[in-house]
C-alpha cells in the first residue's frame, strides 16, 4: 500500500502559475520518514526560537510571518534539505498549470470539463489519474494508494466526488494497451476498474497535523517559483539558479504521463499546462 501527500501552490491573486504536487511513499516506510522529517524540523526550530511551528513555504522562504528571525541562508538550506528528502524517500507526482491558458481553454468551448470546471479539482484529478496509471501495474495490491490532500473545504469535495463517481472523462490518463489479434489497442474501462488503485476516495488533513504535507507544500512551491522564473528574464540569477537546481533534483523522481490515447481529457491538460512544464 502507498500513501500520497498532496499540496498546492499558487492562486489567481499571486500570478499565472498553479502547481499541485504529491509525494508517494510506501506504507512500510511511512512512519520512518515521517519521524525523520519531524526530527529535522524540530532541530531546525530549536535553533530558531520564536519562529512559527508550521512550515508554509512561501512565508518561510521569503522571511514573512515570523520567519524573518531566521537568516536567508538558513532558510534556503532548509528548503534544499526538504527537497533532498522528498527526492530520496518518495516518487513525485504533479501538474503545473497556467491560469491564462486554463481560462482560455475553458472559454473556448472546445472542452467539456468535469468537476464544474474547477481548476483545483481538475489538477487534483490529474495527479490522482497519474498515480492510478503508475500503480495499477503493481501486483498483490502493492499499488493501492491512500490520497491525502492538504485540507481545502472550498474545492476538496469536487475531487472526492470525481474519484468516487469515477468519471469516464479521465479514462485516458491511465488506460492501458492490450493485444487484439497481435496488435496493440487501448483497453476499455468499466466502472469497477476506474481509479481502482485509489482507496475509496480522497482524504483531507490539516497541514499542521502532517509534516509530509508540509514537505509537499515545499515541493509545490519550488516548482511554482521555478516556472515563474522561466518567464522573468530580469529575475536575480542567484534565485533562478537556486530553484533550477532544486527542480533538477526533484525531477529525477517525478513521474511523467507518457503515452496516452487520443482523448479530450489529454487535449485539455496539454492545453492548460504551463509552457515550461513537461507532462
Amino acid at each position: 500500500m502507498k500513501f500520497a501527500y498532496i499540496d498546492e501552490s499558487g492562486s489567481t491573486e499571486e500570478g499565472d502559475v498553479f502547481v499541485m504536487a504529491g509525494l508517494l511513499i510506501d506504507a512500510y516506510r511511512l512512519r520512518k520518514y515521517t519521524n525523520r522529517f519531524d526530527q529535522e524540523l524540530a532541530v531546525f526550530l530549536a535553533k530558531h526560537p520564536g519562529a512559527p511551528n508550521e512550515l508554509k513555504t512561501k512565508a518561510f522562504i521569503n522571511g514573512r510571518g515570523g520567519w524573518n528571525t531566521v537568516s536567508a541562508d538558513d532558510r534556503k538550506q532548509f528548503l534544499t534539505d526538504m527537497c533532498a528528502l522528498a527526492a530520496e524517500v518518495s516518487s513525485i507526482y504533479g501538474f503545473g498549470m497556467s491560469f491564462e491558458r486554463f481560462n482560455a481553454a475553458c472559454a473556448s468551448g472546445t472542452y467539456t470539463t468535469p468537476c464544474a470546471g474547477n481548476y483545483w479539482a481538475l489538477n487534483g484529478m490529474f495527479v490522482s489519474g497519474l498515480i492510478q496509471k503508475k500503480m495499477q501495474g503493481k501486483s498483490n495490491n502493492k499499488g493501492l494508494t491512500v490520497l491525502i490532500f492538504d485540507d481545502n473545504k472550498a474545492h476538496m469535495p469536487k475531487v472526492s466526488d470525481g474519484l468516487y463517481l469515477a468519471e469516464p472523462w479521465f479514462d485516458a490518463l491511465y488506460q492501458q494497451t492490450k493485444k487484439v489479434k497481435g496488435k496493440n489497442q487501448w483497453g476499455e474501462l468499466k466502472q469497477p476498474q476506474r481509479f481502482d488503485h485509489i482507496i475509496n476516495t480522497a482524504f483531507a488533513i490539516k497541514s499542521q497535523h502532517s509534516s509530509l504535507v508540509q514537505v509537499a507544500d515545499a515541493v509545490s512551491y519550488v516548482y511554482r517559483r521555478h516556472l515563474e522564473l522561466t518567464t522573468q528574464p530580469e529575475a536575480w540569477a542567484g534565485e533562478q539558479a537556486l530553484y533550477a537546481g532544486l527542480v533538477t533534483r526533484l525531477d529525477a523522481k517525478r513521474e511523467r504521463l507518457g503515452r496516452t490515447p487520443d482523448a479530450e481529457c489529454i487535449d485539455f491538460y496539454n492545453a492548460v499546462t504551463h509552457p515550461a512544464w513537461a507532462l
